[in-house]
């Protein structure tokens, strides 16, 4: 092998690249312009934040649901209510072992009354079983709206299956606002890259 052969060339010190053409400038951006957008997290869909949404309004109804007629219940009887002694027939078990159904007899001014007791927000006094005697509130004018007469002096603020609801339901009523806000966010980067 000859001596120039084993020479490698060597560079000018002064040399530059040729320039690039307006096409290859144009596909360079594009290329990066994609690769940015690749590196943008995916948009949260509207659909989904619909659906949230859904999920979170449903618990608000529950949690009114509860609470409105027991609120409505309670203002009527301490308007009008007459305390009278009941006698507790029947109760009734749900699975979980609560009370589900508390059947309460009581002399009303027609007469002999028997009717269920009714809940405050999904929820009987503990302590109720058949054959006791308990102070209940009736409406004179609908006799078979009944409550006890503490519940009816001193309401729970919160009841078991309200607070249920209300946590299980928490994040639903939450979650699109945050969901929401970045949804945005995303859309707006992304409208910037697109516009570079």
């Amino acid at each position: 092998m000859t001596q120039k052969g084993k020479r490698k060339r060597k560079r000018r010190a002064g040399w530059t690249p040729p320039p690039k053409s307006a096409r290859a400038l144009a596909s360079e951006r594009e290329w990066a312009r994609w690769k940015a957008l690749a590196a943008v997290p995916a948009v949260p869909r509207r659909r989904q934040i619909i659906g949230s949404s859904a999920f979170g309004l449903a618990a608000v109804g529950l949690v009114l649901l509860f609470l409105l007629p027991s609120r409505s219940l309670v203002a009527d009887l301490r308007s009008r209510g007459v305390p009278v002694v009941a006698e507790v027939v029947d109760t009734t078990d749900n699975k979980y072992d609560d009370l589900s159904e508390v059947v309460v007899r009581f002399r009303g001014f027609e007469g002999e009354v028997e009717t269920g007791l009714h809940d405050w927000g999904g929820q009987y006094p503990e302590g109720l079983s058949a054959g006791t005697d308990i102070m209940v509130t009736f409406d004179p004018q609908d006799p078979s709206r009944v409550l006890t007469s503490g519940w009816v002096a001193d309401p729970p603020l919160v009841t078991t299956p309200m607070l249920v609801v209300a946590v299980c339901g928490f994040p639903f009523v939450v979650l699109p606002w945050f969901v929401m806000a970045r949804r945005r966010r995303l859309l707006r980067r992304r409208a910037r890259i697109m516009a570079e």
